[in-house]
């Protein structure tokens, strides 16, 4: 009978075992959350200020600027007239002739778009906007742009003197 007993008891110790979860083995992490960032960085070429000189009695296309620029973030372009237009400086601007600016830009699947010196004196006329991140990540945030200034006609009758205008190109990020 012991020997029933000694069976019995180990066919009980072996249910036992088998009927208790097996020990999981010794387990630890870490996780590390990561982070970075990049800074917005635009580039416009030329930069700075320059001058040019224009025909006050020619009603065509007074030449072409070609702008690079890129930047990796959305942008806007904006051009701003400090003075409306040329300001005939003889006549402390009481004579102020008005011109326009033609502006296409390649590879942003656009026409070109103008405006006119006038409207461009209060605050600055956005003449393009980027917003396409994948756009700006494929082309590295480059594009060229072209300006063309023209007199509308000579109906605006200039005035024998001396005549000038700041005209600034801003690009500037958006983010």
């Amino acid at each position: 009978m012991k020997t029933i007993a000694k069976l019995a008891s180990v066919a009980v110790g072996s249910l036992m075992l088998a009927a208790t979860p097996a020990m999981a083995q010794d387990s630890e992490s870490y996780a590390i959350a990561l982070s970075g960032s990049v800074a917005s960085n635009c580039e416009l070429v030329p930069e700075g200020s320059g001058s040019y000189s224009v025909d006050m009695l020619e009603t065509g296309n007074q030449g072409v600027l070609t702008v690079l620029y890129s930047c990796n973030s959305p942008y806007t372009v904006s051009l701003q007239s400090q003075n409306g237009g040329m300001r005939h400086v003889e006549s402390a601007g009481a004579v102020n002739i008005d011109y326009d600016v033609e502006a296409s830009f390649l590879g942003l699947g656009i026409g070109a778009t103008s405006t006119n010196s006038a409207s461009m004196q209060a605050a600055p006329v956005v003449i393009v906007t980027d917003n396409d991140w994948t756009n700006i990540l494929l082309n590295g945030g480059t594009r060229t742009g072209n300006l063309d200034l023209s007199f509308d006609s000579l109906a605006e009758y200039a005035v024998a003197g001396t005549y000038e205008d700041e005209l600034t190109i801003t690009l500037k990020a958006n983010l």
